[in-house]
């Protein structure tokens, strides 16, 4: 059962566009490295952290809203998107990227907007399309935060009504399609389906099983520990 879901914005400073702006002065924290570690899991934890990637046109928002059960991410968005609502007693957050190929991407936002963890990082992929820049955003991800964070990406394909309509499985599919194999072997043979045209339940209360599956496998969720160095910079606040 959803309850209502909330949307947060986070917004580039370099899209500012008011006429006033106030620049402010402050010691931030440039990482310089990361190192990886988990937390330990418990089936009580009552928070689940989903990281939607993609590239343009994939599904990722449409998914985003079919977790979320109402209609919050925009398509075509500049800005990294959370959404938040409970579903079975528990907290589930969404984080909505922009296409990585989106030149004001900021990539120190995305992983600082990470940093509390993540459960899952679901890559979304188009069923009926071929594989395009999905293995650079595979690589991406693990550059941003490292090569452990491998254990947590999960291939989540979209339009499988389109699959419904031509009377395929996705097992049949992904036998006939070695691009796909591809991928979701590099993610360790973790893949979910979804039907953004029909939101219901069981495919998000699937998607949540097999998400706490993997972090009960992994001992934990994905956590970042950075080690950093200050230094003053500028940045704008509208």
């Amino acid at each position: 059962m959803w309850a209502a879901a909330v949307l947060t914005r986070t917004v580039h400073a370099a899209s500012c566009t008011h006429s006033l702006c106030v620049y402010v002065l402050y010691w931030t924290s440039i990482p310089t490295y990361t190192e990886m570690s988990v937390v330990s899991f418990s089936p009580d934890d009552p928070v689940i952290r989903i990281l939607l990637m993609g590239r343009c046109g994939s599904g990722k928002s449409s998914s985003g809203n079919t977790i979320l059960g109402e209609n919050l991410f925009k398509e075509h968005e500049a800005e990294v998107c959370e959404g938040q609502t409970q579903i079975g007693g528990k907290q589930v957050v969404v984080i909505d990227c922009p296409d990585l190929l989106d030149p004001d991407l900021n990539k120190e936002q995305l992983v600082s907007g990470c940093s509390a963890g993540l459960s899952s990082v679901l890559i979304t992929v188009p069923l009926l399309e071929p594989v395009q820049n999905e293995k650079e955003i595979l690589d991406y991800v693990k550059c941003s935060f490292g090569p452990e964070v491998q254990k947590y990406i999960m291939i989540l394909f979209t339009h499988k009504d389109d699959l419904e309509d031509l009377n395929q499985t996705i097992d049949e599919h992904l036998q006939n399609h070695a691009d796909f194999q591809q991928l979701v072997t590099a993610c360790g043979g973790k893949f979910h389906c979804f039907n953004n045209k029909k939101k219901f339940e069981g495919q998000v209360q699937e998607l949540l099983q097999k998400i706490e599956g993997t972090m009960e496998e992994n001992g934990g969720e994905f956590k970042q520990m950075r080690k950093r160095h200050s230094m003053a910079s500028i940045v704008n606040f509208l």
